[in-house]
């Protein structure tokens, strides 16, 4: 079977700087996000904006519900790269 599959990933550092805009624009604090989720510290809202990791899916969806936002308008998605397969 001849297919193409296309690969697509999460690109971090761009979704980071996206998620940074998304707070800003609602004018919310770092403090304030972080009694939102239920963070024991702010540090993980700091690695998300600096692109250093993701947040998690319960937080992804958390934010997508505070912000009143589609969880996929949140991540911004690397250019797909497709690769042909046969099986």
């Amino acid at each position: 079977m001849n297919m193409s599959v296309t690969c697509t990933s999460i690109d971090t550092i761009q979704t980071g700087k996206k998620l940074y805009e998304i707070i800003k624009e609602n004018n919310c604090k770092v403090s304030e996000l972080q009694k939102l989720l239920n963070l024991s510290c702010p540090q993980p809202i700091y690695r998300w904006t600096k692109g250093q990791v993701l947040p998690s899916i319960d937080n992804l969806y958390m934010l997508s519900r505070i912000f009143e936002m589609h969880i996929e308008d949140m991540l911004v998605i690397r250019k797909a790269e497709t690769k042909a397969s046969n099986d």
